[in-house]
Parts: structure tokens; sequence; C-alpha cells
């Protein structure tokens, strides 16, 4: 992964911060907020390692927003994170993007949009 894809994947911006033990780490930030940040042993996996954390993070307030219900159906049971843009088609993971949903109501956003 490029800091470039993770920029465009989590939304903020992505910086080398000093890390410790010969690892790299990378912060997304938010203008001179330190969101959250990860290391890892290899450029590459920093930053996937990042990006999972902002994913992570970003669900957890998408499903506080939404009282821990599908975005759809209001249910509480099996719920899962939807990006309204595929990530294959140029989403992202900022909390604009993404809705939890209940597998039901998530197997059916599917469907329709196959049969579009």
């Amino acid at each position: 992964m490029t800091k470039k894809r993770a920029e465009r994947l989590t939304g903020y911006e992505i910086r080398s911060v000093a890390g410790n033990n010969g690892k790299v780490t990378y912060g997304a930030f938010r203008g001179a907020e330190l969101v959250t940040g990860a290391e890892h042993i290899t450029e590459d996996l920093a930053l996937e390692a990042l990006v999972r954390e902002v994913y992570r993070l970003n669900s957890l307030e998408v499903l506080k927003q939404h009282a821990w219900r599908c975005a759809r159906c209001r249910g509480a049971r099996r719920l899962q994170i939807h990006h309204r843009r595929y990530r294959s088609h140029g989403g992202s993971h900022e909390i604009d993007n993404l809705e939890p949903v209940c597998w039901s109501c998530h197997k059916m956003i599917h469907k329709l949009e196959r049969s579009k």
C-alpha cells in the first residue's frame, strides 16, 4: 500500500511519525491533530495497519451515531458496516461513506445494486 492510497482510503493526511524499536510508524492527522497511529516492521504493513485502525474507529463512530441499529430497518442484530460508495469504485473509510446495516438489509442492498 502506498501513502497516497492510504490517504484516499482514510480521508486523513498520513505522516511518518517518530517510532521506536526500529519499526516504521505512521499517523493519520486531521490538521495538527493525530487521530490514530500504527507501526509495523515495513512501510507497507504499517500503512495497512493504519488504514485498518481508521476503519475500525470510524465504524465504531458510525455505530454509535446510529445507536447500534441498522440505518435501514432499525434492527439491532447482525450489524455490518456498508460502504455507500464501494471501495472498488473509489469509496473510502470516511464516516460519511459508512453506514451500519443488518445482515438482511446488507444482502438486499447488494442484490439491488447488482440488478441495476
